[in-house]
């Protein structure tokens, strides 16, 4: 740190003294502050005095009621977060100016020396390149450490801050920590920029009343979090509000009073309160096609309009019934006529509910998690949690309180009361670990010791909790390879192995008409035919992106045929780039390239070793198979 902050002197000299700065030698918005501070000719030494009187301060108080009522117990908590760190916690209206800050004795001295108290202006004007003038500025969370400040009275300081945003996206103010250049704390931004979301978003609550909320995010995990994004609608289906974070997701802007909730996603506002309007987690897709995870949410008021929604649909829908669903993905559904996957949940099926763990591979696109979700459907366990957590999307330096759970005062940044992890929240359910060939080597010796004692201790506890879940891992990387190369450690590996399930890839799978029927149906499209040359090129294609791809192509010729029979013409051009780059081979075979050795050896399981069968199933000749199995060396 003492190495970076002499190099940061060094390039601060040389650009007040000659004006020019190396590039890089400091963040881009730090150096646009620093040209614009020079430029505006702001004094390196002396900062402009502009402290408000009393009466003055108790006005700006007032005008900014709202943000105050809202964001003091936000800072109270980052506060308890953040204690015996000399720190200061700093609230600011959106000219700079300090509305409200909080901190510890020690620290609070030194910080009226530096004039971080109520009433003090933090603009870049009065007080040079500083995190909350600056973060207002550039309009973007950021932190601005020991000389990166303009003025030489601030080289002691680091600061962290985060634009804090109205419900119409307006700017209202900063939240900051400041704290003692000489005791810097990891993660402090991450904290700040946490604690500003929750602000954020109890003023979007507060700012609007709805009968009707909508949670959602791309991935599942995310429901419920500070990240997810909040729709508000009323009863006909008019979109009342949505948060930042929803203008993000679905690319909108603010001004979003003309639209309505079928505008946004594929299904109407009562059929999806059937569905789902208990406030289970359930897909969604967006008139795009993206798909999303979400939750509704409806007050009382509207619990008449839920009824007469799920009547309708029952009405509309004969063999329609009125059960608790979260999920249409079942085993049955998707056994879909391919041999290699009703192999698979054959398998699947004869260890259900023996407390034996499933590891599912195979490639992105395949399935892994449609599978997942499927095998806690079908289990003994349905009614209680699921529970997906992907290993490689968890926010580093966090996954370990993330999936172990902490106690209050674990470690700075610990929620008061603390939190439970995702293990204990899958008690009673099911556990899917996505991604799992991703978790870091380090944890994986702590999840593998509570894979095996069925308990848990969370961080900062000495109390042990008892656990009872299925256990469900899915990966797209070759996990015994990863064993062999030390990169995971093999006892985990044979933990989570208890049924192993390949899931192959598209190119390799013999039911491709039958999946095309299905998701045409899923489309609401039964009606349109596909025609044979479209069929050829579907059965010859390589399919990197597997059944998310076929499932993307469907989408996107249904829109281009506008209901006709779906032709060569209504084919995306990128699938046809890929056709062009591909060598031509006979519909419904496989090039020695794509076809996997484990696809190989799994047919001739299945059929005994009788070569005819196998290469039957793997919709191949004989000769082909035998080519195969020489260059495998298994003949």
């Amino acid at each position: 740190m003492q190495a970076e902050s002499q190099t940061i002197l060094r390039a601060r000299r040389e650009f007040l003294t000659i004006g020019t700065l190396q590039q890089g030698a400091v963040a881009e918005p730090i150096e646009r502050s620093w040209r614009r501070c020079l430029a505006d000719g702001v004094d390196t030494s002396s900062p402009v005095d502009n402290v408000l009187t009393r009466h003055e301060l108790a006005r700006k108080r007032d005008m900014n009621h709202l943000l105050l009522s809202h964001a003091q117990p936000e800072m109270t908590t980052l506060g308890e977060q953040i204690a015996h760190t000399r720190s200061m916690v700093i609230l600011t209206d959106d000219e700079g100016l300090i509305l409200h800050s909080l901190g510890e004795p020690q620290f609070l001295d030194q910080s009226r020396q530096v004039a971080l108290t109520p009433g003090n202006s933090w603009s870049e004007q009065h007080r040079g390149t500083n995190a909350i003038g600056t973060a207002l500025i550039e309009k973007t969370a950021l932190s601005v450490r020991g000389a990166e400040h303009y003025m030489d009275r601030h080289h002691i300081l680091n600061c962290s801050a985060v634009p804090i945003f109205g419900t119409r996206n307006e700017l209202l103010g900063t939240l900051d920590v400041t704290n003692d250049f000489a005791h810097p704390q990891q993660h402090t931004l991450t904290l700040v920029k946490m604690a500003a979301q929750m602000i954020e978003n109890r003023m979007f609550r507060a700012s609007h009343k709805s009968e009707i909320a909508l949670h959602f995010h791309a991935r599942p995990e995310f429901v419920g979090t500070l990240w997810e994004g909040i729709a508000l609608f009323a009863e006909d289906g008019r979109l009342i509000a949505l948060n930042r974070s929803g203008q993000f997701q679905l690319e909108l802007a603010a001004d979003l009073q003309t639209l309505r909730f079928d505008d946004l996603f594929d299904i109407s506002l009562s059929a999806a309160l059937a569905r789902g309007g208990d406030g289970l987690i359930t897909p969604m897709h967006l008139t795009n096609g993206a798909r999303i995870y979400a939750k509704l949410q409806a007050e009382a008021a509207s619990a008449a309009h839920t009824q007469s929604a799920v009547q309708s649909t029952s009405a509309s829908t004969p063999t329609a019934r009125t059960v608790k669903r979260d999920c249409a993905a079942n085993l049955d559904m998707l056994n879909s006529g391919d041999a290699r996957i009703a192999r698979a949940i054959g398998q699947i099926k004869l260890v259900l509910n023996r407390d034996i763990p499933i590891l599912i591979e195979g490639e992105t696109g395949v399935g892994k998690e449609l599978f997942a979700r499927a095998i806690h459907e079908a289990s003994a366990r349905r009614d209680g949690p699921w529970v997906a957590v992907n290993c490689a999307a968890l926010p580093e330096g966090l996954i370990e309180a993330e999936l172990f759970g902490y106690e209050e005062g674990a470690f700075t940044g610990a929620r008061r009361k603390g939190s439970a992890g995702k293990l204990e929240q899958a008690n009673g359910g099911t556990l899917f670990l996505d991604e799992i060939g991703d978790m870091p080597i380090s944890l994986q010796a702590r999840l593998l010791r509570v894979l095996q004692e069925r308990s848990v201790t969370p961080l900062g506890s000495s109390r042990a909790k008892p656990l009872d879940f299925a256990l469900v891992s899915a990966t797209n990387q070759k996990l015994r390879e990863k064993v062999e190369n030390g990169e995971f450690r093999r006892d985990l590996y044979y933990r989570l192995n208890g049924l192993g399930v390949l899931l192959p890839p598209l190119r390799q799978r013999t039911d491709i008409a039958t999946l095309l029927e299905m998701l045409l149906a899923i489309e609401h499209a039964t009606e349109v035919t596909i025609d044979a040359e479209v069929m050829r090129l579907f059965k010859m294609h390589p399919w990197p992106g597997n059944v998310r791809q076929l499932h993307n192509i469907v989408r996107t010729a249904l829109a281009l045929s506008a209901g006709d029979s779906i032709s060569e013409l209504h084919l995306p051009q990128d699938f046809l780039d890929e056709m062009q780059k591909q060598p031509q081979q006979e519909a419904g075979t496989l090039s020695l390239d794509s076809l996997a050795s484990e696809a190989v050896r799994a047919a001739l399981q299945d059929h005994e070793g009788n070569v005819s069968a196998a290469a039957r199933q793997l919709g191949i000749s004989r000769n082909t198979l035998y080519r195969k199995l020489k260059a495998l060396g298994l003949v």
